[in-house]
């Protein structure tokens, strides 16, 4: 070991064993779940940027170990997360812990960071074909890995599926928005039985229906575009005359209101003067 352990213990010595057996492959140690991590971050991001800061012990400056993992994108808090993750793995496997967690996470983090670096040099889909070598999916027929999943995993489809969908999102450029939620004016809420309390607790799916219940006991039709508009003018003509029967329209609504009061008040016009 160079000076003191390089990040720490687990990580520098996950290198050392790389670069003590790499000419000899054929070694137990060399497929050893650590050093196959070293040897994945070196198929992603070449043995420069990983062997390099360990030679010269530059964890964090310009050119270190943490720069060349988020060179591509992979967040900063996540390679803090990573690096931690190999002390993490081997705490439980002391404590015989299944699945191991750390383990699940750190194959996760190299898949990550496999396609962010995709996203910015596309490379061919040959590269993918031969990243999997390096993966411990059940598609992979290396006996190591393969024994490591029975020991580390109870779902052995779990990182397959990872692998899918991050491919998938990557290679359909998904924009995610925040979905925000959809409110409905506070007074249609209150006049039509729930308070305020109840509409900020509910969930989103709980939201829409109870919008939909709203909108029905103001007769307002939820597919129309002036939707709102419709259902607050529903809201006033409900506040002044103390019903809620109404064409959907507070507008006309009104109108039909004013014509049946007028005749009533005709009719009694006639019956008193007849």
């Amino acid at each position: 070991m160079i000076g003191k352990p390089f990040i720490n213990i687990m990580l520098s010595q996950a290198i050392e064993n790389y670069l003590k057996y790499k000419e000899k492959p054929e070694e137990p140690i060399f497929s050893s779940f650590p050093v196959f991590v070293i040897r994945t971050l070196i198929f992603i991001y070449g043995e420069l940027d990983i062997i390099n800061p360990y030679i010269t012990q530059n964890e964090h400056n310009m050119g270190g170990f943490d720069s060349n993992l988020s060179k591509y994108g992979f967040p900063n808090e996540s390679v803090q997360d990573f690096k931690n993750l190999f002390l993490v793995y081997q705490k439980e496997i002391n404590e015989n812990k299944r699945p191991n967690t750390a383990f699940i996470k750190i194959e996760k983090y190299l898949i990550d960071m496999f396609f962010l670096k995709e996203k910015v040099m596309h490379t061919k889909e040959e590269v993918l074909e031969e990243f999997k070598k390096f993966l411990y999916i059940k598609e992979n027929p290396n006996p190591y890995i393969q024994n490591d999943i029975t020991k580390y995993t109870v779902d052995p489809n779990e990182l397959s599926l990872y692998l899918q969908s991050v491919s998938y999102q990557y290679s359909h450029n998904f924009s995610l928005e925040e979905l925000r939620r959809s409110t409905l004016i506070p007074e249609a809420y209150t006049l039509a039985g729930y308070t305020l309390e109840q509409i900020s607790a509910l969930n989103d799916m709980d939201l829409r229906a109870v919008n939909n219940q709203v909108y029905q006991f103001f007769k307002v039709d939820a597919n129309l575009s002036d939707k709102d508009e419709i259902l607050q003018k529903a809201v006033n003509y409900y506040k002044k005359y103390g019903n809620r029967i109404t064409s959907g329209n507070g507008y006309v609504d009104f109108l039909l209101f004013s014509s049946i009061l007028a005749t009533a008040v005709f009719v009694l016009v006639l019956i008193f003067f007849y």
